[in-house]
């Protein structure tokens, strides 16, 4: 049994060409067909009016002009003769000056308009509920009375039209076979075209299953099909942001094992100092100990948690909406106040206009301004001075952090932004997430981000430009 699902399988493209050509193909087969009919009854219409024309012409042999009012010699044998068909039924009938000279059926329709002299013109008629083709022929007279008076003796003769009926059927049953067989060979062979056209696809898809998981190497495209290499340049390009996404997965985790590993050692080893003091008070600085290391340890991991959500991969679609980057700013620095006043620290926000709109994502903006706000609280010296601002520079919103503290030196100011990367020489507990963070979420909003600093002990200034939102 054909299985017509495994050869013409539903959405398949090999199925969709072949259902199109096909498409394209039944009109033209159509169309020749109706051709063919045309043509098959015109051309035995001509095959068979000449034979009414010879025959007209072989009655005005037997038509003596000369004679007065015209007489006509047709013997019985010569009528039989000529009225004889299997087919079809044939009539006759001459018309002289003056009426009917002789006729195999008076009731012979006439034409509604007459040839001139030896002219001839078909007509089609009907007679007793059967259609005929008929043709008149003017004998042309001789005697200076008939041409004076304009008269002419006219030559009928119709007949049925099963010949031409039969004749044209058979004609176009003899095209009709080849056209249909001819049909179904260019079906065949579109089908084989159509499959063999697509082999690339078959052999792409193949190498695509025999590959390995873990083997994100692009695909050979220059011996593709150039409407193939398109699509398998962005397949590549696919592939290697695929790969570029699992490596930084993957030195993520090694980068996370590697800072986890050392708090929970530190951890463990307070707990077991603990467990084997005696002492109250060893107990107890053991246990803060433990509650200190317990808190870096709860921070880098909210650290790394707010990375992963910061990262492109750590979202399918970023939701986006109209934020007033100042308001956020505003409310945002608001949270920080009473950490900074722990610190001594004048933190305060100023902005040059209130409705300063951009396009991003609220969660994000907030945890990004929270680690720049953190940061520069952590590294600013107590009594020191922090703003906040928004402001808009051209065609960018621009978010502005400014402390007085350690400042950042200039070779350094590249790698701050780097995975668990810290300042030498600080006295600080921070795990180096702050600025990567930082870095991922003003990416993921198509913003950047810049650092100003006159060196360390100077302070320094965070810039991170929006587009504005038009």
């Amino acid at each position: 049994m054909f299985n017509f699902k495994k050869y013409f399988p539903q959405n398949s493209l090999k199925n969709q060409l072949f259902k199109w050509l096909l498409l394209l193909l039944f009109p033209l087969i159509f169309i020749s067909i109706i051709a063919g009919y045309f043509l098959a009854n015109h051309f035995t219409n001509q095959v068979y009016d000449k034979s009414l024309y010879r025959t007209a012409l072989a009655l005005a042999g037997q038509v003596d002009i000369e004679a007065p009012n015209s007489q006509v010699h047709l013997p019985k044998v010569a009528k039989d003769l000529l009225e004889f068909d299997e087919d079809d039924d044939v009539y006759f009938r001459i018309i002289g000056p003056n009426g009917d000279l002789v006729s195999s059926h008076t009731s012979l329709p006439l034409p509604n308009r007459y040839p001139a002299a030896d002219k001839f013109l078909y007509y089609e008629t009907s007679l007793n509920d059967e259609d005929l083709r008929v043709i008149i022929y003017a004998l042309p007279q001789t005697s200076a009375d008939q041409i004076a008076n304009q008269k002419n003796t006219y030559i009928l003769v119709g007949e049925t039209q099963q010949k031409r009926l039969q004749m044209a059927d058979e004609i176009i049953l003899s095209m009709l076979l080849p056209q249909l067989l001819i049909g179904f060979l260019v079906g065949a062979l579109l089908f084989f075209g159509v499959k063999r056209g697509l082999m690339p696809l078959e052999k792409l898809k193949t190498e695509l299953i025999m590959r390995n998981s873990n083997n994100l190497s692009p695909v050979d495209h220059l011996a593709a099909p150039s409407e193939l290499k398109p699509l398998l340049e962005s397949f590549n390009d696919l592939l290697a942001k695929v790969a570029n996404n699992i490596a930084k997965q993957q030195r993520f985790i090694a980068d996370a094992s590697h800072q986890l590993r050392t708090p929970l050692a530190g951890l463990k080893t307070q707990a077991e100092l603990a467990l084997r003091e005696k002492n109250p008070e060893k107990i107890s600085h053991a246990l803060s100990q433990i509650n200190v290391a317990s808190g870096n340890l709860s921070h880098l991991v909210n650290q790394l948690l707010s990375l992963t959500k910061a990262e492109p991969s750590g979202s399918v679609f970023l939701e986006t909406e109209s934020l007033n980057l100042s308001q956020l700013a505003q409310s945002t620095t608001a949270d920080w106040v009473v950490t900074a006043l722990e610190k001594n620290i004048d933190l305060g926000f100023t902005a040059e206009d209130k409705n300063l709109m951009i396009k991003g994502n609220a969660v994000l903006l907030r945890e990004l301004m929270n680690n720049l706000i953190e940061n520069a609280i952590l590294y600013s010296f107590n009594g020191g001075n922090i703003t906040v601002g928004t402001k808009q520079e051209n065609a960018h919103i621009c978010l502005t952090v400014q402390d007085d503290g350690i400042g950042i030196a200039a070779d350094q100011q590249t790698l701050v932004f780097e995975r668990f990367y810290r300042v030498l020489g600080t006295q600080q507990t921070g795990c180096g997430l702050g600025l990567t963070i930082v870095q991922e979420i003003a990416e993921r909003h198509q913003a950047t981000v810049s650092i100003f600093s006159k060196g360390e002990g100077l302070g320094c200034l965070f810039t991170v430009r929006f587009a504005a939102l038009s």
